[in-house]
C-alpha cells in the first residue's frame, strides 16, 4: 500500500477504535466501574504476552486473557459477595502479575512483548481495522437492542437484577467489553488503553444532559481522543499511544473547567 493509504487505514482505526472505546466508557463509568477497563486490558495484555511466548499469536491469546477475567469478574460479583472495585483492584493486580511474568520468561527479543504495553497505530492492518469495525459494530448493536435494559442496569444493578436476568445481560457485556479492548490493545497499549476508555466517558457524563447524549458525546470524544492523539504524534513525532491519553486527559480538564 501507498503512503496515504497506510495513513487513511491508521486514521479510520482511531476514529473507528477511539469511538468505540469512548461509548463502551460510558457504561464503565456510569456503573461506577472504572477499574473494569484497567481490569480487563491487563488480562487481555497478559493473554497476549504468554501467547507471544508460547508461540500462539497475540490476537486470540489476548482476547481468552481478557474473557477469562471477564468470566472470574462476573463469578466474583455474582451475589454481591464482593465490591466491584474491590474485586476489580484485586484482579488487576494479578493480570499485571502474569503480564509481567510472561515478560520475565520470554526467552528471545522482547521488543514485541513491550510494544503490546505502549501499542502503535502506526502498524495498524487491514485485517485489524477489520477487527476493530467488527468489534464496534457489535457494540453499538448491543446498545440499540439492549437499550431499556441497559438504562436501567446504568441506574442502578440491584433494581435491575430485580426486573430481568441481569447477571446474564452484564456477562455478555463483559464479553463485549473484551472484545473492544482487545482488538485496541496493539494500537493503543496495554497500559494506556484504560485511559481511552474511561476519559472521554468522564467528560461526556459532564457535558451530557441526556442518557442519548452521553453516548453519542462519549463516542466522539473517543474518537477525538485517538485522531487527535494520532495526529499530534505524527506532526512532533512523538509516542501515539502518550498522545492519545493527554488528548483525552485534556477533554476531561476542558469539561471540569466548563461545568464547574
Amino acid at each position: 500500500m501507498g503512503f496515504l493509504d497506510v495513513f487513511g487505514l491508521i486514521l479510520i482505526a482511531a476514529l473507528v477504535g477511539g469511538g468505540a472505546a469512548g461509548l463502551l466508557g460510558v457504561f464503565v463509568v456510569g456503573m461506577r466501574m472504572p477499574f473494569l477497563a484497567v481490569g480487563a486490558a491487563h488480562f487481555a495484555l497478559a493473554g497476549a504476552v504468554f501467547g507471544e511466548v508460547l508461540g500462539l499469536g497475540h490476537q486470540g491469546c489476548a482476547f481468552a486473557g481478557a474473557a477469562a477475567g471477564a468470566g472470574v469478574l462476573g463469578l466474583a460479583l455474582r451475589g454481591r459477595r464482593l465490591d466491584p472495585n474491590v474485586a476489580l483492584g484485586t484482579l488487576f493486580s494479578l493480570s499485571m502479575g502474569v503480564a509481567f511474568l510472561g515478560i520475565g520468561l520470554s526467552q528471545g527479543p522482547r521488543s514485541a512483548l513491550l510494544g503490546l504495553l505502549w501499542g502503535s497505530l502506526l502498524f495498524v492492518t487491514p485485517a485489524q481495522l477489520g477487527l476493530i469495525a467488527a468489534a464496534a459494530v457489535a457494540l453499538a448493536a448491543f446498545v440499540v437492542v439492549f437499550d431499556a435494559r441497559l438504562r436501567v442496569l446504568l441506574f442502578s444493578r440491584e433494581l435491575a437484577s430485580a426486573l430481568y436476568r441481569e447477571n446474564l445481560l452484564f456477562s455478555l457485556f463483559l464479553l463485549l467489553a473484551a472484545g473492544v479492548i482487545t482488538v485496541n490493545l496493539e494500537t493503543v497499549g496495554g497500559l494506556m488503553l484504560y485511559s481511552l476508555i474511561s476519559n472521554p466517558a468522564v467528560a461526556a457524563l459532564r457535558w451530557a444532559r441526556s442518557y442519548r447524549a452521553a453516548l453519542l458525546l462519549g463516542s466522539l470524544f473517543g474518537a477525538a481522543s485517538a485522531l487527535g492523539g494520532f495526529l499530534v504524534a505524527y506532526w512532533l513525532d512523538l509516542p501515539a499511544g502518550a498522545c492519545i491519553v493527554l488528548m483525552s486527559s485534556a477533554l476531561v480538564g476542558l469539561a471540569l473547567w466548563r461545568t464547574r
